[in-house]
């Protein structure tokens, strides 16, 4: 009896164990992993036509823009990075901005932007209320949507 009761427990626990390693095991397409958050979006250009027009639109508004500067720090087939310095208009505080640009599968390309502030005291809804405007900027300037 001792050993029927151990071999079903045995069999139920292996049973248990191959269903939780089959759903751990299971993995997304890696354009369906890119993490969606209000820091990052998704655009329907590849990577290679995207990231020129973005870094242009960005120069354009930095032109027209007292106080805001942008540079290609890396410039790679896996990535692009701009940094720079952003000021809202009516705003005195200057916001530093990181912008990574990825391939997000094909014909898509992700951009994440990482935004702080020198002041301690800014929160993190002007930190994001920062992060959408330079969205808005980069979509006016490449005349795409978020595919959000």
């Amino acid at each position: 009896m001792n050993r029927k009761i151990l071999a079903l427990f045995c069999a139920s626990t292996m049973a248990v164990f191959f269903l939780v390693s089959s759903c751990a095991t299971l993995q997304l397409a890696p354009e369906e992993r890119i993490v969606k958050d209000r820091f990052s979006r998704n655009y329907s250009m590849d990577f290679n036509s995207f990231h020129p027009k973005l870094n242009s639109s960005l120069q354009d508004y930095a032109r027209g823009k007292k106080g805001n500067s942008f540079q290609v720090i890396r410039l790679g087939s896996d990535a692009v990075v701009i940094q720079g310095v952003y000021k809202k208009d009516s705003d005195p505080d200057r916001y530093s901005a990181m912008i990574t640009v990825k391939p997000a599968g094909q014909k898509k390309s992700s951009v994440e932007i990482k935004i702080s502030s020198t002041k301690k005291e800014v929160s993190a809804d002007h930190l994001e209320t920062a992060a959408k405007e330079l969205f808005r900027i980069v979509e006016k300037g490449t005349g795409l949507r978020s595919q959000e």
